[in-house]
């Protein structure tokens, strides 16, 4: 990128981003941002969508309803859409897409109460918070669509500092963007770029906007001559935050940390639907925090592992997660693969987390197939609005999971670790595929390397609370100890 060609795409920032100012709706005055999406894409033919009275501009995204592994599975699309607001926002959906017209419609999460009215075809309902909205049409997730409702941007970058890297509205297709100490990267909104970003072994850096990276140029990772092409890979890097994106169609993993430290994320949404489209995944970091975010992946949605060093100081808050293959909230496989002395993964936080739909296998999971010391791990306030886990062939279709166990993962397997100081504190599951409590497991190894000290309180499944072992259907093997339910 050069400095050039930054001028004017401020200029064509200012020109597309639709500032509509205030709007009286009940109770505070309304702000509204609507972009407009570039003029060599068109909108949607699924979906339309108006906010205010004003139509968005939405976009397909690539997702995959195919719930089990397939090298060559060809995904299918769901509509996405975005604006910025405060106050009152007033949505209208129709479906042009579905292959009935809409009957029904649920707004998710269930949390925020939204009863949506459809009537002649068309969906109306009101939201007075920033989020992620999604909502499901007549009783399937086929062509669910993704609302993203910001709020207004701050700390906009000055397109003027050399070095702000301003990205403005448009289709931008670019090489792979470095960034190196002390820079930005803006990606406004209604910008879609074709490429990816990568920080590697640089410090004091910040990536954000309203915009898309979209990797559906490139083909899946496993195809003849292609590679893996990560949106945002970060290594070894140091002070980094990314703030406000959008990623779709990953050929890969989405969002990826390795050996890095001091990394926060905010209001990042991820859509992806290809082979080893991972989410949130973190290698041998330390200090990461990820809130107010999105992920619906096909692989595991939020995942820790060793790959060259312990983790430690990782938190995940305030996120919304869709499960359409693999783990929600994975801890594993692969805990040493780089083979160092005296691996830990420690003080990890899971908390107020919203799982829309987990289609596959178990919703929280640690699978220490190394030889790692896991501990210090707690979940609190986790809500299953959907556990329809199906796994694979009948098996690893459990709600929790815990294991000591070699697999195809596994780097070191002559030795092993243990797992120690678990909390599970508020765990929620409002339906299961078929309507029963879903088993959970625990697996140690030996008496040397054993799960232990695992607390489960304020567990509710379906309703109902659960406070025995027994009626939690968690089967414990013999190198287990100190497990409770409270």
């Amino acid at each position: 990128m050069q400095k050039q060609w930054i001028t004017l795409l401020t200029v064509l920032a200012l020109l597309c981003a639709l500032q509509l100012g205030t709007a009286r709706a009940e109770g505070e005055p309304t702000r509204l941002t609507l972009y407009e999406g570039p003029k060599t894409m068109t909108s949607s033919a699924d979906a339309t969508v108006c906010v205010n009275g004003y139509e968005l501009f939405v976009y397909d995204a690539m997702v995959n309803h195919e719930h089990i592994w397939n090298a060559n599975t060809q995904p299918s699309t769901t509509p996405m859409t975005y604006f910025d607001f405060s106050g009152t926002a007033v949505v209208e959906v129709r479906m042009p897409g579905l292959d009935k017209p809409v009957e029904s419609a649920e707004v998710l999460p269930l949390s925020r109460g939204i009863v949506p009215e459809v009537r002649e075809g068309t969906v109306r309902f009101t939201v007075t918070e920033p989020g992620a909205y999604t909502v499901v049409f007549n009783g399937s997730v086929n062509k669910a669509l993704h609302l993203f409702a910001n709020p207004p941007e701050e700390n906009v970058p000055d397109p003027d500092d050399p070095n702000v890297y301003w990205i403005g509205p448009g289709e931008w297709v670019m090489d792979a963007i470095s960034l190196k100490d002390g820079q930005t990267l803006y990606l406004s909104g209604g910008a879609v770029l074709h490429s990816i970003v990568s920080v590697a072994g640089a410090s004091d850096v910040r990536i954000c906007g309203r915009g898309i990276i979209d990797g559906s140029d490139y083909p899946a990772w496993n195809q003849p001559g292609s590679t893996a092409r990560v949106p945002i890979d970060l290594n070894h890097a140091k002070n980094v935050s990314v703030e406000g994106i959008i990623l779709i169609n990953s050929n890969c993993w989405n969002f990826n940390s390795y050996s890095s430290r001091n990394v926060t994320v905010d209001n990042v949404k991820i859509i992806s639907g290809r082979q080893n489209g991972d989410g949130f995944t973190f290698q041998s970091c330390t200090d990461h925090v990820v809130t107010n975010c999105f992920a619906r992946t096909w692989d595991d949605s939020l995942v820790i592992k060793n790959y060259s060093g312990s983790t430690k100081g990782i938190t995940f808050r305030n996120i919304q997660i869709w499960t359409d293959l693999a783990q929600s909230m994975e801890i594993g496989y692969e805990t040493d693969k780089g083979l160092t002395l005296d691996p830990e993964i420690s003080q990890v936080l899971f908390e107020d987390i919203t799982v829309l739909y987990n289609f596959h296998k178990p919703v929280i999971s640690i699978h220490n197939s190394d030889d790692a010391f896991v501990h210090d791990i707690t979940y609190r306030n986790i809500t299953v609005e959907h556990a329809f886990m199906q796994g694979d062939n009948g098996i690893n279709k459990e709600l929790i999971e815990m294991t000591l166990q070699n697999s195809s993962w596994s780097t070191v397997r002559d030795e092993f670790g243990s797992i120690d100081g678990v909390l599970i504190d508020g765990l929620t599951v409002l339906s299961t595929a078929d309507g029963r409590v879903p088993a959970s497991r625990f697996a140690g190894q030996s008496e040397e390397h054993r799960i232990t000290n695992v607390t489960l309180r304020n567990v509710t499944i379906l309703g109902q609370p659960v406070t025995t072992l027994k009626e939690m259907k968690l089967s414990v093997n013999d190198y287990c100890e100190g497990i409770t339910i409270e």
